[in-house]
């Protein structure tokens, strides 16, 4: 598939659907990545993020009570870590305000159901190329603030 090893990637998938769960478990596992958390409402994600930080959230838009939507926009508020982690929303409504919506709120992709194997990988490989970029220094800021 490519170069990149995701084997040692640490996700949590959020989905209120035992079928898509098992999609997606089919998937990793044909990837070779199995450190995989299952979880299947929001409530019981934010107890498992009190006690561990994967490299990616993978959640599901429509859910009841709390919505994938909605749990982005907690997460990011809560800042640190939090605001970092790349988050990926699955969904069946892909057109563009829905899109463009889920991006305002601070996912990382938005991927279309019914997922492919091509297509997950293709994106765990954009984030992770994109997380292993270094972090702007703003120590260096100085410098171009005086000029002028």
């Amino acid at each position: 598939m490519s170069a990149y090893d995701l084997s040692g990637l640490n996700v949590m998938v959020i989905d209120d659907s035992v079928h898509m769960l098992r999609i997606v478990k089919t998937i990793f596992n044909a990837m070779g990545i199995f450190n995989v958390q299952y979880i299947r409402d929001v409530e019981a994600a934010r107890a498992e993020l009190k006690f561990k930080k994967p490299d990616i959230i993978i959640t599901d838009w429509e859910m009841e009570p709390v919505n994938g939507l909605e749990f982005t926009r907690d997460l990011r508020k809560e800042g640190g870590f939090f605001s970092r982690v790349p988050i990926i929303l699955l969904t069946g409504h892909t057109e563009y305000e829905r899109v463009m919506e889920a991006i305002q709120s601070g996912v990382s992709d938005v991927l279309a159901k019914p997922v492919s194997i091509e297509i997950l990988h293709r994106r765990l490989c954009r984030i992770v190329d994109i997380s292993s970029m270094p972090v702007a220094d703003d120590s260096d800021d100085e410098e171009f603030l005086e000029i002028g």
